[in-house]
């Protein structure tokens, strides 16, 4: 009678070890399967993630990253580099699973473009009459990205990652005088020339980053400007939608989005279509099930 009590057990404890088991990943198959935890990625441009130090997103107009070292990429426009050289870097200062702390910090050389303007007198912009002086416009942000849903390691189907950046920095104009130029009233440039006139651009916001359908990106982001911290003030939305054709090409439509407040009230829409290049995209730490990383685990 004992033995057939202590056998009773015995089954019953192996049916509930089975059962906890059929709720576990196999390490076996973790291996395999897993595309490890998500962290913030290094592939959504405007967080405070880095991009590999072997890697490279390539845009026409968005901003293209090429990583230098753990903790710093190269920034810069290709579709604005002959009419507007600028270049830039983004550091990151600080981080862990979940958060990140980094700062960008552009140049755009000015000349090139007050040139082109006044000699093709696109909408008058720069008379023939204003002298253009040399000088460089300077664009300084901090960002601070949180990962909102952490995965547990080893899941062999994470959710999407969600990703919200608070952005907050400053636009500024340094050189010679240039104090004749007036603002450009053109599509949403009206409140970033406002530094031509010796004012400081003052701005901060939120980015929310995630994917869909596994191979569509979407970024949406809200940015409040103020000049001098008067009552000349502007509000801008974009989104921007990437679809993943491919490893190494994403094809990018998006729409920005102005309300203005400065000398009177003005609206304007910027529609834009993009394509972006990845280098290494294997190498790129893409989370969320993207592209599977086709070197074989061990």
């Amino acid at each position: 009678m004992i033995k057939i009590f202590l056998l009773s057990i015995v089954l019953v404890s192996c049916q509930c070890m089975m059962a906890q088991d059929a709720n576990k990943w196999l390490q076996r198959d973790n291996a395999v399967r897993s595309k490890g935890r998500p962290v913030v990625s290094a592939w959504h441009t405007g967080t405070a993630g880095i991009i590999k130090n072997d890697g490279a997103e390539l845009s026409l107009f968005n901003t293209s990253r090429v990583g230098m070292t753990e903790k710093t990429e190269l920034l810069f426009r290709i579709g604005e580099e002959w009419v507007l050289p600028n270049a830039g870097i983004k550091h990151r200062w600080w981080g862990n699973d979940r958060f990140r702390l980094s700062s960008e910090h552009h140049l755009y050389y000015t000349w090139p473009l007050l040139k082109i303007l006044q000699k093709t007198q696109i909408k008058d912009l720069v008379p023939d009459t204003v002298p253009v002086k040399q000088g460089i416009a300077m664009r300084h942000e901090l960002l601070f990205s949180w990962l909102m849903n952490p995965q547990n390691s080893g899941c062999p189907d994470p959710a999407a990652e969600r990703i919200l950046t608070l952005r907050a920095g400053v636009e500024f104009y340094a050189g010679q005088n240039n104090k004749e130029i007036q603002p450009f009233d053109w599509f949403h440039t009206l409140y970033h020339t406002q530094i031509f006139q010796n004012k400081i651009l003052y701005y901060g916001g939120l980015q929310f980053d995630s994917y869909f359908s596994k191979a569509f990106h979407y970024s949406v982001n809200a940015l409040y400007y103020n000049v001098d911290f008067n009552k000349e003030f502007a509000a801008e939305g974009n989104v921007r939608l990437t679809c993943y054709v491919s490893r190494r090409i994403g094809i990018s439509a998006s729409c920005k989005a102005a309300y203005m407040k400065i000398a009177e009230n003005q609206f304007s829409v910027l529609p834009l279509l993009d394509i972006t290049y990845l280098i290494r995209p294997d190498r790129g730490g893409i989370q969320h099930g993207l592209f599977k990383n086709r070197k074989k685990m061990r």
